[in-house]
């Protein structure tokens, strides 16, 4: 008998690899506007070099690099054995499984042919017994790739999916759970180098005509946009109370005709003094004043403006950048005042946000952790990359944040003469999760006296207040 179970479990097994393995006919044949090869599969694979000769097109081996480019007209696709990431016309790219090195050279899965190479080249494939036609066109529409990023919040998360195009798109809360996004006549495929790093995100899944959130349970769609410039989704979800039959949520796709906010957010605040000067003076009052009076020559300028706080109340840092999100800010800037060990130090420095866990360097990295602790944040640096840390797709975000630091900073020393402290990176928690340009201006140092009888001049605070704006209206103008 349990000789007979043990035969029976074996054939099970069999029967279920040789499913998984999808395995492919001995020969296969390729078709394209008249001409046709055969190709003998390899480990499931098919070879890409004889199918980038059957369409006119290159596949050239760089052996310093390890990298097959392929190229077809203005496009270009690279990949590597043994990798799943895929180069795609300059944007990084994410399979679900990697090409092999094989006789010809390298050799992929059908559906890494038809996602990776044939879709960027304006092809697909249709399938007939014995083999498969390269036709034009995609079958589910043009081809767009999503860049999904998360991040989440104390109550909230924010699910940015750019799109490298302007795309037609709704959304609608899945019955049972989940969102789906409808692209109607669009084929997207998902650009992601790194996993989602979200509590409550669980996986976005691309289709066709449609993209699928999997959300953990208890987790809902509370709002949503389509915007452009750039052109993104920008979905808002939270805990929802549970319903026999969820309706679907409707909004209208927003084109924005006007302006974005500028999004200032004075450091600290309520309980949370910050730093403290010998005089007394905090890093929270200092913080505000500051932030007024940038507000009110922005504002002058005809810049939209808002503030996180315009009172002495607590709010926690990742709430900061969760309202710069939901307003969709052009810009984000958090003000604040450093301390130091060595009461000589003084000067202003900008930060943006670094993606790894590492500052520009060990002062740096104290800033970030002293900063981090204020309102729930936290100075531990796995913490915070658990909580939220955007991965690839924030790249291009991250380069504006860079310029925008460098054009405040240059104001900064320009216009009063302060000690330059350079721009810096560092993991700072109220940067994390803002899916606009964003950066920490830490205007001086309380610990030195001289400065902090400064800081508490309310012209020195003006003039701080004119330079940042002039730093963020430079930053606009080169857009």
């Amino acid at each position: 008998m349990r000789k007979t179970v043990f035969i029976m479990l074996v054939m099970v097994l069999a029967v279920a690899t040789m499913l998984q393995a999808q395995a492919l006919p001995p020969t296969l044949e390729f078709r394209h506007q008249g001409l046709k090869i055969d190709t003998a599969p390899v480990r499931n694979r098919v070879e890409v070099s004889p199918i980038m000769t059957l369409l006119g097109g290159e596949a050239a081996f760089s052996a310093s690099a390890g990298v097959w480019a392929l190229s077809l007209g203005e496009h270009l696709v690279q990949v590597s054995p043994d990798r799943r990431l895929v180069l795609v016309n300059g944007k990084l790219a994410e399979a679900r499984d990697a090409p092999i090195s094989s006789p010809a050279g390298i050799a992929v899965t059908l559906s890494f042919l038809d996602d990776f190479i044939l879709a960027p080249f304006g092809f697909h494939l249709e399938a007939f017994v014995g083999g498969y036609s390269i036709v034009p066109g995609v079958s589910s529409g043009r081809p767009i790739t999503v860049r999904p990023a998360a991040a989440d919040f104390r109550a909230t998360t924010t699910l940015v999916l750019s799109l490298d195009r302007t795309v037609e798109a709704s959304v609608e809360a899945r019955p049972g759970g989940g969102v789906v996004i409808l692209m109607p006549r669009s084929a997207p495929f998902i650009e992601s180098p790194n996993r989602l790093r979200s509590r409550r995100v669980r996986a976005v899944i691309a289709a066709p005509g449609r993209l699928e959130v999997e959300l953990s349970p208890g987790v809902g769609l509370i709002s949503w946009n389509v915007l452009t410039r750039p052109d993104r989704v920008v979905m808002e979800l939270g805990p929802v109370p549970p319903t026999p039959t969820p309706a679907p949520i409707i909004a209208r796709p927003i084109e924005r005709s006007g302006p974005r906010p500028i999004v200032i957010d004075p450091g600290h605040g309520g309980e949370d003094t910050g730093a403290v000067g010998e005089s007394g003076l905090t890093e929270k009052e200092l913080a505000l004043a500051i932030a007024g009076r940038l507000a009110r020559v922005l504002r002058a300028a005809g810049h939209p403006v808002r503030l996180t706080r315009d009172g002495d109340v607590g709010r926690a840092l990742t709430d900061r950048a969760a309202l710069a999100n939901r307003l969709d800010a052009q810009g984000f800037v958090s003000l604040h005042a450093n301390a130091w060990t060595a009461p000589s130090v003084h000067g202003a420095e900008t930060y943006y946000m670094s993606l790894d866990d590492r500052a520009s360097d060990a002062a740096a990295q104290s800033t970030a952790d002293l900063e981090n602790r204020a309102n729930g944040g936290s100075s531990g640096q796995g913490s915070t990359l658990d909580l939220i840390l955007w991965d690839m797709a924030q790249s291009e975000v991250l380069n504006e944040s860079a310029r925008l630091a460098l054009r405040v900073q240059a104001r900064l020393n320009a216009l009063l003469g302060l000690k330059d402290r350079g721009v810096k990176q560092a993991p700072f928690v109220v940067l994390t999760g803002a899916t606009m340009p964003a950066v920490l201006v830490e205007v001086g140092f309380l610990s030195n006296s001289e400065e902090m009888k400064q800081l508490a001049s309310p012209d020195h605070q003006q003039a701080l207040a004119d330079a940042i704006a002039l730093g963020i209206r430079d930053f606009l103008a080169r857009q």
